[in-house]
């Protein structure tokens, strides 16, 4: 159990100062579990200003500094970085679903592009040493690769809006952090899975329509899309850590880094794992409206990179992973 200080006591002697954006998120409230444990004196932001229920504990939540921010609004951006008085910078608000992206395209592009450029610029000049900005970045920048697992040095070619809004943060992050004098890190995140993830996403869309199956629903039927594709999933709690370990590297030798597995993970197989553990023999029906035009039949990473500098390597097991995101969804829809 995390060692927790109660909100607005003074953090312990030695404990690091991190500033997380984008707390309340998926991945955003399994990093601050993993901070805090970490004996992190931790702030984060939120559109909110207030933490959106999740995978944090009461405890949890009460630990951490919690501001209201807007990435798009650099004046606040810098205002509170300068109270913050962070080493690190974790940036992680932002757009994270690739049909909100093509909703809302120019929306998109402002805060995943222009909102990392504040945070850089705030962290630039604030009144602290900020040590350095790791940028969560997405997988989906590169686009599709047909000749092996993606190495970093692969160009950025988008198919996306989404993959687009997240190849410009890319761009911005890793050329504005030089020019203006920031360690800036730049994680790209393969797909992640676990509990806490919203149902736009597959494994928990997967969980949500096999425990209505499960509690009786007339339709018994479990529409999905492509099947055949496979992706490099990594459970959400495995990903924090390399967000941590690439945090804490002294002078880095790259701007970029993939987190990924080094493994392909069919999404029939997710579906099999959570079929299997809600106990249900649903019918599976194709919908041809759920298939993306264009969509790689595989995206698989390679760490070498992170392995190599770090040592991480992903741990935990996808299909206890697929268990843990159906319990999760079944309490969430329970509560």
């Amino acid at each position: 159990m995390p060692r927790l200080r109660p909100k607005g006591t003074p953090g312990k002697a030695g404990a690091v100062r991190v500033l997380v954006t984008g707390g309340d998120g998926f991945i955003g409230q399994h990093l601050l579990a993993h901070l805090l444990a970490g004996d992190c004196d931790v702030t984060a932001t939120s559109l909110a200003g207030t933490p959106a229920d999740g995978t944090l504990s009461r405890a949890e939540r009460g630990a951490v500094e919690w501001r209201r921010l807007d990435v798009r609004d650099g004046a606040t951006v810098a205002a509170v970085v300068d109270a913050a008085r962070p080493r690190r910078i974790f940036h992680l608000a932002g757009y994270s679903s690739s049909a909100e992206a093509r909703a809302r395209p120019a929306d998109a592009l402002e805060v995943n592009g222009m909102g990392t450029l504040n945070v850089v610029e705030a962290a630039a000049r604030a009144r602290s040493d900020v040590e350095t900005v790791l940028v969560a970045g997405s997988a989906d920048a590169y686009g599709r690769v047909d000749d092996g697992p993606i190495g970093e040095r692969t160009p950025l070619r988008p198919l996306s809006v989404y993959g687009t809004t997240k190849a410009a943060q890319d761009v911005i992050a890793r050329g504005a952090g030089p020019a203006l004098g920031v360690n800036v890190v730049v994680a790209r995140l393969f797909p992640l899975v676990g509990p806490g993830q919203r149902p736009v996403f597959v494994l928990p869309s997967f969980c949500r329509r096999a425990l209505a199956i499960r509690r009786g629903a007339t339709d018994s039927r479990l529409t999905v899309g492509n099947l055949d594709i496979a992706r490099d999933f990594t459970d959400v709690r495995d990903a924090v850590r390399a967000l941590r370990a690439l945090a804490d590297l002294d002078r880095p030798p790259h701007r970029a880094w993939n987190v990924c597995s080094g493994r392909g993970t069919p999404v029939r197989q997710l579906l099999e794992w959570v079929i299997e553990v809600a106990g249900i023999e649903p019918e599976v029906v194709r919908d041809s409206t759920l298939v993306r035009p264009g969509e790689p039949e595989a995206v698989i990473g390679d760490p070498g990179r992170l392995s190599r500098a770090t040592g991480w390597r992903a741990e935990r097991d996808l299909r206890a992973c697929a268990r843990a995101t159906l319990d999760w969804v079944a309490s969430s829809d329970a509560a």
